[in-house]
């Protein structure tokens, strides 16, 4: 037995997935909201029996170590190391690293060195004396500087560059962590005379770093940021989650800030709950990342007009991955970082008067617009029905709809009237206009959805039976989807030689292409079909006539589209009209009976 199949045998992929998803037991399946994509309905479906997953909503599935690898955004050699260790599993040998995993962990330990040597001058070099009194001057606390891994980057020309080097790391593998740049004079320091902090993963690798200036009056960049490099993506990571993530999960609630002094001067005066958004834009990625700590989001972001938009753009994300948001008015200062050390108290007493998202984007709107001249009414209202169009629950729209009418002074049948005019011209945006091509990509769509689902039927139900069923309806079929064809081959050719029909043997049959199509047939939610035997037989008869019906609607159109080309010859154009005469008498007959 290999190293992949003991662990397997040891661990439950429910268990595995239940730790991290919300599940619910769901006919012989477990069902819950898709971890890789943002959803309001589950489509993401765990099967214990063939321990997979699979998401009908983004595509995404596999077996318990694909979970983690997509989950935890790590390699095959990761997941396997993490599984095994869980497992109580002693790896007969160590994975054999890819270039790709080799390089990334390369880089990662650069960067762990790298933020030695910037802690180190920071907090023992006199080339670190202007950073640390910076610092002090805005109240960072040595602890702070040890728990951060903050340091300091001095004015050299490439003075890490030689230190790493002397470590035996090559300047062209430090280029490609971001560390360095490459010059006429060969490789240089990326930052220089700069504060650094060190932007870490939330299992706390150092995947790069940001570095700001000391002097506020320098003409450079405030902030410079690693390049993205095979670790680091700005969407991906948030700044301190590795120190207060168990705070956020503790309190069941993450405040979002935009930069890395708002939460250390945060951290310090009690408020561990926080994490920044790198570039104050908040990702997909980070509202999945913290939906494993949190139900709740409060934005913090900085009271200008900048901090304001990024909320807006942070608000839809965090609002589709389920969140309950509220929003925080800094209460003095530009930002967090000043609120909170002018007066620690005021900033809590603010988080926990923090409101609503539907109330902050009302007030917002009329903060910026005159609320009494008829353009400024028309900009609110235009703004705020897009958000009271996503409220779902009746009451809670018609309180936000009676706000809205108070402030602009008008009745809330004029705001109805007007909600129902914006959905119903944004649903008309989103028809398809309707032309040949389009008709043909749905219809075609509705085919292979059809198949599909005719597998499903096949997969979990009474195989053996449906197989000989299936090959008496199409004897000579060209499937429109070619897993779907492959994986009833192969079926057909399983079953020659067997009486029982075997889910989890079949599987191992399967080349690795074709495992995401028999897992999303199998996985489909059919239970309710699949055990009833009448109603099993019915949805079956019923999906195969759909099949023939489709099949020789899409031939009637290739051969309607051929009888079109000027150029073809007379004896195939005989050929094709014979052929379109027979395949509509069938269609007939087959909608006539159906």
């Amino acid at each position: 037995m290999t190293d992949t199949d003991e662990i397997k045998s040891r661990l439950d992929i429910v268990d595995i997935v239940g730790e991290r998803v919300k599940l619910k037991k769901a006919g012989r399946n477990f069902k819950g909201l898709c971890p890789f994509h943002t959803e309001k309905t589950p489509s993401f479906v765990v099967s214990p029996d063939r321990q997979t997953f699979h998401c009908f909503g983004c595509g995404k599935g596999g077996d318990i170590f694909t979970f983690v690898m997509e989950y935890e955004r790590v390699d095959f050699s990761e997941a396997l190391e993490t599984l095994a260790e869980r497992a109580g599993v002693t790896l007969t040998r160590k994975p054999a690293d890819t270039p790709e995993a080799k390089l990334k962990q390369t880089i990662i330990e650069a960067n762990h060195l790298a933020g030695e040597y910037y802690q180190y001058l920071l907090t023992k070099h006199a080339v670190g004396e202007k950073a640390r009194l910076y610092l002090k001057n805005r109240g960072i606390s040595d602890k702070s500087i040890k728990t951060f891994t903050l340091g300091y980057s001095p004015n050299d020309w490439d003075g890490l560059c030689s230190f790493l080097h002397k470590k035996g790391y090559e300047p062209g593998v430090l280029e490609k962590a971001g560390l360095v740049l490459a010059g006429r004079r060969g490789h240089y320091d990326r930052f220089r005379g700069r504060i650094m902090f060190a932007l870490k993963d939330h299992r706390g690798n150092i995947v790069g770093f940001s570095g700001r200036v000391c002097d506020a009056h320098t003409k450079e960049a405030k902030y410079i940021n690693t390049s993205e490099t095979p670790v680091y993506t700005k969407g991906d990571v948030l700044y301190a989650l590795d120190v207060t993530k168990a705070a956020i999960q503790k309190a069941n609630e993450g405040i979002l800030m935009e930069g890395e002094l708002d939460v250390i001067s945060s951290f310090q005066a009690g408020i561990s709950n926080v994490v920044a958004i790198k570039g104050s834009a908040l990702t997909e990625h980070h509202a999945r990342l913290l939906r494993r700590f949190t139900e709740r989001l409060i934005f913090a972001l900085d009271s200008d007009s900048a901090g304001d938009a990024a909320s807006r753009r942070g608000i839809a994300i965090a609002e589709s991955a389920g969140f309950d948001m509220r929003v925080l008015t800094v209460p003095t200062g530009k930002d967090p970082d000043e609120a909170v050390r002018e007066n620690p108290g005021l900033f809590k007493k603010a988080i926990r008067e923090s409101r609503p998202i539907y109330d902050y984007f009302l007030e917002s709107a009329i903060s910026r617009y005159d609320a009494k001249s008829p353009y400024g009414k028309k900009k609110i209202a235009e703004e705020y029905y897009p958000v009271l169009s996503k409220i779902e629950n009746p009451i809670v729209r018609g309180h936000y709809i009676r706000k809205l009418s108070h402030a602009l002074d008008s009745s809330e049948e004029s705001i109805r009237e007007g909600l129902g005019k914006m959905t119903a011209y944004g649903a008309r945006k989103q028809i398809p206009k309707g032309t040949g091509d389009e008709m043909e990509k749905i219809r075609l769509t509705r085919l292979e959805k059809a198949e599909l689902y005719l597998l499903s039927l096949m997969l979990q139900g009474k195989t053996a039976m449906c197989v000989g069923m299936l090959f008496d309806a199409f004897p000579n079929k060209e499937w429109a989807v070619r897993p779907v064809r492959e994986i009833i081959s192969r079926i057909r050719e399983y079953m020659s030689s067997r009486t029982v029909f075997d889910p989890a043997v079949f599987a191992k049959t399967l080349p690795a292409e074709l495992i995401s199509s028999f897992d999303e047939a199998y996985l489909w939610d059919i239970s309710e079909i699949v055990d009833d035997k009448i109603k099993f037989m019915r949805e079956w008869e019923k999906t195969i006539r759909e099949v023939q019906r489709l099949t020789l609607r899409k031939r009637m159109e290739d051969i309607t589209a051929a009888l079109r080309d000027p150029d073809i010859q007379n004896d195939n154009y005989t050929v094709l009209q014979t052929e379109l005469r027979v395949i509509t008498a069938s269609l007939g007959a087959l909608e006539k009976g159906a």
